[in-house]
């Protein structure tokens, strides 16, 4: 599937607010987890979402996890282990961006 971004014009930079759900009790004392950061603009969507991945989810023991992530409110891939599943044919980035990582436990 080929996706489109649609790019604020003149734009090197977008701001993000990134959240993520908690994944055990202890995690829970920060919970919502937010950073507010600066990235460069990325027209590959696996890129965006591995840089907003990156070095901020938990690694989870077990097998079958997944996390999705939603960004400025729509669900745009579902990511397991290092695999990347774009969901979309396009994202829109915005000057401002808000970006959350839902967990999915392992099915029983």
């Amino acid at each position: 599937m080929k996706v489109l971004f649609q790019i604020p014009e003149g734009q090197d930079e977008i701001s993000v607010s990134r959240t993520r759900d908690s994944v055990c009790a202890g995690d829970d004392y920060d919970a919502q987890h937010e950073e507010i950061f600066k990235m460069q603009t990325c027209k590959d969507p696996s890129l965006l979402v591995n840089g907003l991945a990156s070095g901020y989810l938990p690694k989870v023991a077990g097998l079958g996890h997944r996390w999705g992530c939603r960004f400025n409110g729509v669900r745009i891939a579902m990511m397991k282990g290092d695999q990347i599943e774009i969901l979309v044919r396009e994202i829109v980035l915005e000057t401002v961006n808000e970006v959350h990582f839902t967990y999915h436990s392992a099915p029983d």
